[in-house]
């Protein structure tokens, strides 16, 4: 049973809610907070449905997830956006300490979240293990690289000092595909959380158990609702664009998804970070090697399917 957290402070505006709430027959547990200590109340919400993973290649069920029914994404919002306060008032260099063991945990658990990456969506093993060692060293790399980026910037004009801080925007969204269900994930995730930001992360609807694996990894050291899950599929996504906290948008998927997210986004004057589909070109200068260039092409262009 999942559990989520709310400020004391908002819950009479949400009084007749939640007893709507009460009323639904699926349950989920909803705890309601201060910014100081946990209370007992304790709300109602829907979970509908579960989201199946289908072994491409057997056709068999490697495990299910809960759906997020689009009418508790708000509360999430809440949640994460109450998380996002505390979390931004850290140091840079303090946010790099709490994610610096998620490095030694994507290591350990190499093989096993491998093999669940080749279960659930067909990737050869090999390739499968090279992405979570990615991680490893991309968390494990960029976290100093982040605390440079995101440390006070100072300059001494000789009559004046000039100092450039950079805060963070608040709660964002990070929709990932199915392609790289790590590393993507991990692209998105991480910078807005070294910014200070909070994330609800929508993994890809195709590999929810492997994206479902590096959250629970990342929250065994992370406070929390400073990244929180949302599993389903078009709904959920168009839940999270919609809601008015949301202040950043990052999105990897099809050019008319991104369209939406876009026109929709600006009514708020969201920030949007949009990769959508298509092929990259590839350039072959003259001189080159024709058949280390075509090995190339072919080897990534089809190098998932």
């Amino acid at each position: 049973m999942t559990t989520f957290k709310f400020n004391v402070s908002l819950l009479m505006l949400f009084t007749k809610f939640c007893r709507t709430l009460l009323l639904r027959k699926n349950k989920k547990r909803i705890t309601f907070w201060d910014d100081m200590n946990w209370t007992d109340l304790e709300v109602v919400m829907a979970a509908e449905k579960s989201l199946k993973s289908i072994n491409p290649l057997s056709g068999e069920v490697v495990g299910e997830v809960p759906v997020t029914s689009p009418d508790t994404i708000q509360a999430l919002v809440q949640a994460s956006s109450l998380a996002q306060k505390e979390w931004s008032k850290m140091d840079v260099r303090k946010r790099a300490e709490t994610l610096k063991p998620v490095v030694e945990v994507l290591r350990a658990r190499q093989d096993e979240l491998g093999l669940l990456m080749t279960q659930e969506m067909g990737k050869p093993i090999k390739s499968a293990k090279g992405e979570v060692a990615a991680c490893a060293n991309v968390v494990e790399r960029e976290l100093d690289e982040m605390v440079e980026a995101f440390s006070p910037k100072t300059k001494d004009h000789g009559k004046y000092t000039e100092t450039l801080h950079f805060d963070s925007l608040g709660v964002s969204a990070a929709i990932t595909p199915w392609n790289f269900p790590l590393l993507m994930p991990v692209w998105q995730i991480l910078p807005s959380l070294m910014a200070g930001n909070t994330v609800l992360f929508k993994p890809s609807e195709e590999v929810p158990l492997i994206g479902q694996a590096l959250a629970e990894i990342m929250n065994e050291f992370l406070p929390k609702s400073v990244l929180s899950v949302v599993h389903g599929a078009g709904e959920q996504g168009k839940a999270l664009v919609a809601a008015k906290e949301v202040r950043l948008i990052t999105f990897t998927g099809s050019r008319a998804t991104g369209l939406h997210i876009l026109r929709e986004a600006s009514a708020d004057m969201k920030r949007v970070i949009l990769e959508l589909g298509g092929k990259d070109p590839l350039v072959v200068l003259p001189g080159a090697d024709l058949s280390a260039a075509a090995k190339f092409a072919v080897g990534n262009g089809f190098r998932n399917s």
